[in-house]
């Protein structure tokens, strides 16, 4: 009896540290997987995109564990689930300044030009945006919509689409529209040009609005953390005007980098509660997980934003209502 004891502890032990082993490393990867960001790694950007996945399987191991009367290993991991989550969560319209004139504005990758004409003017006619953003547009696809769209006046619009497949961002408005210099170069280090409008609205008045898109980080990721970098720096000095920064930013509030260019922005994005609604992929068998499109504004309120889907590309599109300080 007494030598079979300690064999029955040396079990229970490693059993235990079988579980504690699994649970410490997947908590640890949790906590800290939203603050990586000292070196551009595809790997950790993924694995950042995934962290809503990596949530919802963190939530169903520790009701394993529940099941297993594992209660303090299961505490642990819904608290290291909880802090991963904490920077992620929608930030909430910040009282910026009282509410004025309110606008919208329509945000989409158009799917490298693919997006069904008919399906996007059926939004643009239900929405009514006074200011459309479209990433991965082309001139094509901007005439089909013209065409398809009753009472069509976006006439004022930011440069001729050069290539008319994932690189062209275009900016229209149905009110007076002069371009700026794009704020990214792809002479700067940014694969994608980065358009700037002044945008002259009959009550908010004034606006600077920049379409963005820039090269996903599972293409490149130092690509596209240097995009990001030099918007922020041009985005510091910017203060002159009212800025929307509207577009598929390729990142999601798990990314340090996109936080760090969204400091000191306001967003409402659409959401479940605190935690923002996936923008990708919406044409997969799988909900969108992915939250990269964004409506970012500074010196005005976001009052509320919605998804929209249409055909032919793997993005849902997002409708933002605005206001001007009143």
């Amino acid at each position: 009896m007494g030598n079979t004891e300690p064999g029955e502890r040396g079990i229970v032990r490693s059993r235990l540290l079988h579980r504690v082993i699994p649970v410490s490393l997947a908590g640890a990867l949790l906590v800290l997987l939203p603050w990586i960001d000292f070196w551009p790694s595809r790997f950790v950007s993924v694995l950042q995109a995934l962290l809503p996945l990596l949530c919802l399987a963190a939530v169903a191991y520790s009701v394993v564990l529940l099941f297993r009367r594992a209660w303090i290993l299961a505490a642990v991991l819904l608290v290291c689930l909880v802090l991963s989550l904490a920077p992620t969560l929608a930030p909430g319209t910040q009282a910026v300044c009282p509410p004025g004139s309110q606008f919208t504005v329509l945000s989409l990758n158009a799917g490298r030009g693919h997006t069904d004409p008919a399906g996007l003017a059926k939004e643009v006619s239900t929405a009514d945006p006074d200011i459309l953003v479209l990433v991965e547009a082309s001139e094509p696809m901007i005439k089909a919509l013209a065409s398809s769209t009753a009472g069509w006046d976006y006439t004022e619009r930011t440069g001729p689409l050069r290539t008319g497949g994932s690189v062209d961002t275009v900016i229209l408005s149905r009110y007076p529209l002069r371009s700026e210099e794009p704020a990214a170069w792809q002479s700067d280090g940014a694969l994608f040009d980065i358009p700037v409008a002044l945008i002259d609205l009959p009550r908010a008045g004034q606006i600077r609005v920049a379409g963005i898109h820039p090269v996903p980080p599972t293409h490149d990721p130092a690509f596209w953390e240097r995009t990001l970098n030099v918007l922020a720096d041009w985005v510091q000095p910017r203060t002159d005007l009212p800025l929307v920064l509207a577009g598929d930013f390729n990142g999601a509030r798990a990314h340090p980098q996109f936080r760090a260019l969204a400091e000191g922005f306001d967003e409402a994005p659409p959401s479940y509660g605190p935690v923002p609604m996936g923008t990708w992929p919406a044409n997969s068998v799988f909900p969108a997980f992915a939250a990269i499109d964004h409506v970012l504004v500074r010196g005005m309120a976001s009052q509320g934003s919605q998804r929209f889907l249409v055909p032919g590309t793997d993005h849902f599109g997002i409708i933002a209502q605005l206001s001007a300080c009143g």
